[in-house]
This record gives C-alpha cells, structure tokens and sequence, in this order.
C-alpha cells in the first residue's frame, strides 16, 4: 500500500515525485496533440496529413523492434540493482547495443518494404525521414531512468525536445508542400532527446563494449515482452494501415484525428503506471494484490470521467479543433471511439503493470496476441466494405474483448498464488 499511517516512507516519496514529473510530461502529451494535429490538419490538408499520420503508423512498428521488450524487463532489472545499490553497467549495455544491432536491422527491413510496395514507395522520402523517431527513441534509455527512478530527468529532456519540435511546425509549416517538414522536424526533436539523455545515462554507467554471453534468459523474457509488444502495436498502427490501403490517406486523415486525441486521453494512466512499475516490481505477491485492491476502482473512475466528457461533450470538441466538414460530420464515431478510455485503462493496469511486474510475461502475450488476431481478422474483413465506421467499431469491440481476457487471467490462480495456499 502507498499510504501507511498517513506517511511516506522513502520508497513512497520516490514513488509521488517520479508521479508528478510524469504528469507534467504527461500533461504535455496530452496538450500538445490538442494543438499539434488540428494545426496540421489545417495547413496540410486533410490528404497530405493523412499521408504523414499512415507514416507515423509505420514507425510505431518499428520503435517496438527496435525496443524488443527491453522498456520493461530492463526496467525490473534497473530496478532489482537500484534496491541492492549494485553496478548497473552490464545490463545497461546488453540492451544498448542489442537495441543498436536492431536499430539497423529494422531499417533494412522499413527500405525493403517501402520499396516493395507502390503505396509506400511513392512517397519513400515521408517514411525514411520519419526513422529518425525510432532512433531518437533507441538510444533514449527510458527504462533506465525509470528503473532508477529519476523520471524527472526525462520530463525536463522530453519538454525541450518537445517544445523544440512544436516551435519549429508552427513556424515552418504553411501549406501542404510542406508536408514532408513534418518528419524532419519529429525525428529532431527525438534525436535530441536521445542524444542528450543517453549522454547524461553515462554518469551511472561504465562504458562496455559488446559482450552477450550469459544473457539468454534475459533476452528470452524480453523476447517475450516483444511479441506482446508487437501485438500491442497491431491494435493501433495496423488500423490505420489497413484503412489506409483500402480507403486512402482523406480517410487515414479522419480517422487520425479522433485516434489522436483518443490516445491522448489514454495518456493520463501512463505516469501512473510508469511511476508504480518499479515499486510494484520489488514488492512480495500479496502486496501487489493489495496494491491492486486500490488502483482498480480509481482507474475505473477515472476512466469513466474521461468518456463522459467525450460523449457530452464530443460534439464541441471536435468542432473546436477541427475545420473539415469530412471530420465534424463523422463525430458520432469519435464517441464510440470513446469508450476505449474506459476499456485500456484498465487493460493497461494489468498489461503495463501488474503482469509485467509479476512476470506473467506468458499471460500477456497470450492476450495481446489474441487482441491482435482479432484486429486483423475484423479489419481486412470489414474494412473493404464499411471503411472507417468498420475501423472504429474493429477498435472499440477488441479493446473491450481483451479487457474480459485481462480479467480472466487476473482472476485465475498463478503459480505465486498456488505455492502460497499450499
């Protein structure tokens, strides 16, 4: 429990302040996508930014390869080292140079596929320039920051970062040839981020040149991680994707601009989770239950608040930010897409918190690997002939599916709990 006799314990404090760097960063995020996509809707297009949205798509694949389930098994890691005050160099750079080995690895792969196919190949430069996302964040060691809980040094280098790339849209960005500005400016403002924050990383750290030996059952767990991750991803990048084989990049445009603001939202449980994972992770089995205990019914609070706002307000909202009439008239599906704040919200707490914590990587992957199939399935069969209402409903109905499997398997007894009622 994090409140015992109305103190803090030093954990506790540690715990509060990584929250409330987070809800800063967080409450950029969330600001930022408010200000940010309806800008480019107007000044692009609803075509060309349609075409940078089905990009951003792409490389949310690629972040989560390159990635390989490190931001959360390196973290317990961080972690576990960070409560036996050990030497954090070897495991920091496993991962470094696994994820630099994959960052090249995955670049090969996005080139072979935008070549190959005429959709991406028409428009290569937008794609490649967009890379520079997926290398900012490689070398950014979130998971080390948040293993050693200092997230307040990521909130300060993602504000400029961020900061940076806002300045540099809104002064460049006029018209729809300016298109391909967009990437350019997201990949700097990523880059820089990473660059600074791995630099300041090297303070806690050794320098290790490559040296992989001992570590399968680490990379076997991260594997793990990965394929969770992957499926994960497929629920949000492959919707856009597909619809935007078989509708276009005007539709991919409109279904942006309410997934956009949707996965704002969903960004009010990340510094919760990212603040409690490490905590969470160091905790006996019976305390992360009780921990649970707490978190379910004020995650289902707060989720439900934030639907309701979309769906009385929803009409307003959109019509605030956004110009095209193709957008406004389509908002009754933007409040059916809000229903996913409810639902991930608490998909997220098990998913992103209390499995990971656990190590019930198994159980994780066996979910977001059936939420994925189920998305493939529903798209590539409903799409062609509904488009983006097929999309949207695909969305909401696998997102509230994987929520009954999370509690199925939150519910159901684990080993933890099998050896202790023996």
């Amino acid at each position: 429990m994090l409140l015992r006799k109305g103190k803090f314990s030093g954990e506790q404090k540690t715990v509060a302040k990584n929250y409330g760097a987070l809800v800063i960063l967080q409450g950029l995020n969330y600001l930022l996508p408010l200000l940010i996509i309806p800008f480019l809707e107007r000044q692009l297009g609803l075509e060309k930014f349609g075409l940078v949205m089905l990009a951003q798509y792409l490389m949310v694949f690629c972040v989560v390869s390159t990635d390989f389930g490190f931001n959360l098994t390196a973290t317990r890691e961080i972690s576990l080292i960070k409560s036996q005050n050990g030497d954090y160099s070897k495991i920091y750079f496993k991962v470094f140079w696994a994820r630099m080995i994959l960052l090249i690895f995955v670049f090969l792969i996005l080139m072979t596929v935008v070549f190959s196919f005429e959709r991406f190949s028409q428009n290569w430069a937008v794609y490649l320039l967009s890379y520079g996302v997926v290398i900012g964040q490689a070398i950014f060691p979130v998971w080390f920051f948040q293993g050693i809980e200092k997230m307040r040094l990521i909130t300060i280098i993602n504000v400029i970062a961020k900061t940076i790339f806002t300045i540099l849209l809104f002064l460049f960005i006029t018209g729809p040839d300016d298109f391909i500005k967009v990437p350019v400016f997201n990949s700097i403002g990523f880059i820089i981020a990473g660059i600074i924050s791995f630099m300041i990383s090297l303070k806690y750290v050794s320098w290790q040149w490559p040296h992989f030996k001992g570590t399968k059952e680490f990379y076997k767990e991260s594997f793990q991680v990965f394929s969770s991750n992957v499926a994960s991803q497929i629920g949000v990048a492959a919707n856009g994707l597909i619809l935007g084989f078989f509708a276009g990049d005007a539709v991919v445009g409109v279904y942006s601009a309410f997934e956009k603001l949707i996965l704002a939202a969903k960004n009010m449980y990340v510094p919760i989770y990212q603040a409690i994972y490490p905590y969470m992770s160091r905790k006996s089995w019976p305390q992360k239950k009780k921990m649970m205990i707490l978190l379910i019914p004020a995650i289902t609070l707060i989720g439900l608040t934030g639907y309701g706002i979309i769906y009385f307000f929803g009409d307003h909202i959109i019509s605030l930010l956004y110009e095209d009439t193709r957008i406004i008239e389509n908002v009754n599906l933007f409040k059916v897409l809000g229903l996913i704040v409810v639902f991930s919200g608490l998909n997220m707490l098990y998913l992103s918190l209390f499995a990971p914590a656990s190590k019930l990587y198994k159980n994780r992957l066996r979910i977001l690997v059936l939420g994925a199939i189920a998305t493939l399935i529903l798209n590539f069969y409903f799409v062609p002939s509904y488009g983006i209402k097929a999309t949207i409903y695909s969305f909401t109905f696998v997102e509230g599916f994987m929520l009954l499997l999370c509690i199925y398997f939150y519910l159901k007894k684990t080993p933890n709990e099998i050896m202790l009622n023996e």
